[in-house]
């Protein structure tokens, strides 16, 4: 658990100063997908529009970083602007439940 948290803590400081010089009102957000269970899909859906009735145009796994602004959320739903994987983004943008994300400032 201590190995998850330094990830964490390192991904924070590699991503926050990128997203603060995009986001001069400071509401830039994100969160590392957590929870997805290795047994079943073992993936989140990352959507064109807030809902699982739009279609998926990307998948995040556990250890993935979403970039987001907590004032483009609706509900459970929150638009993601960045997806980040192995410290690298991917650029690709979309809708995500919230459900299995570990939030950070």
């Amino acid at each position: 658990m201590a190995g998850r948290s330094i990830i964490a803590m390192a991904l924070c400081l590699i991503v926050a100063p990128a997203l603060a010089a995009d986001d001069p009102n400071e509401t830039g957000r994100g969160c590392i997908v957590r929870g997805l269970d290795p047994n079943g899909d073992g993936f989140l859906s990352i959507r064109r529009g807030p809902g699982t009735q739009h279609q998926e145009i990307a998948r995040a796994i556990n250890g993935d970083a979403l970039l987001h602004d907590m004032t483009e959320c609706q509900g459970n739903w929150c638009l993601a602007r960045d997806l980040v994987r192995n410290q690298r983004s991917t650029g690709q943008q979309g809708w995500f439940f919230t459900g299995y994300c570990e939030f950070y400032p």
